[in-house]
């Protein structure tokens, strides 16, 4: 008993309780209806314990990285959204500046028109 009190505590674990270690030593022994009796259930080997520990861990990462798995995929749907907004935005500005130099030659056409309509008008009126 006094060895498994005191064994060295690996790092990350807990010391074991004097709890633990009566109920290690018993359930060793052939006999552990005194155990069962009191109500109390055999602690399970810290080999159980840290198979136990290493599942829960386990888990918690497969979890977390379903997690951020997640967000990557909605992170990059949204990226990729905004990639094709742009390209319409893009296509759209081009357009209104093929529009806008349209726009620019008819009215320097117009411009042109309307001077020579003045000048012919000015000089008819002299």
């Amino acid at each position: 008993m006094e060895a498994l009190r005191t064994e060295p505590v690996a790092e990350g674990e807990t010391a074991v309780s004097s709890v633990q270690v009566v109920s290690q030593v018993l359930s060793q022994n052939s006999s552990n209806l005194f155990l069962k009796s009191v109500g109390i259930k055999p602690v399970p080997s810290s080999k159980s314990s840290s198979s136990n520990e290493s599942e829960l861990r386990e888990q918690l990462a497969a979890e977390a990285t379903a997690a951020v798995q997640g967000e990557i995929d909605e992170l990059r749907k949204r990226s990729e959204e905004a990639e094709e907004k742009l390209a319409r935005t893009q296509k759209e500005m081009e357009e209104y500046k093929k529009l806008t130099e349209i726009n620019n030659k008819a009215m320097e056409e117009n411009n042109a028109l309307l001077k020579r309509i003045l000048a012919i008008n000015n000089a008819s009126s002299t």
